[in-house]
């Protein structure tokens, strides 16, 4: 049996200074995806140097439920298990 697909995802805007650590705290996802909602420090480019696919949306009016869903619409379809994962939060 193959091991399940996991991906992290989630959404961020101007998070630059997480990116470093949240792209380390997911290096072993199968797929790393964030819907970026209007950052103007970098944040898209920096998590896509180091790998991570970016989607932009814009949320308005703002909701977190609504960006929420829309990040969880971004994962690939043969994804097994789904985790949403803030990009200042770290997985131990």
């Amino acid at each position: 049996m193959a091991r399940p697909r996991i991906a992290v995802y989630t959404m961020a805007k101007n998070e630059a200074a997480h990116v470093a650590r949240f792209v380390e705290t997911t290096r072993d996802a199968d797929v790393v995806v964030v819907t970026d909602t209007g950052s103007t420090d970098g944040t898209p480019d920096l998590l896509r140097d180091a790998g991570v696919t970016v989607h932009t949306s814009q949320i308005i009016p703002w909701r977190f439920d609504t960006a929420t869903n829309c990040a969880l619409c971004h994962v690939p379809a043969d994804i097994d298990i789904c985790v949403k994962l803030d990009l200042d939060e770290v997985i131990y």
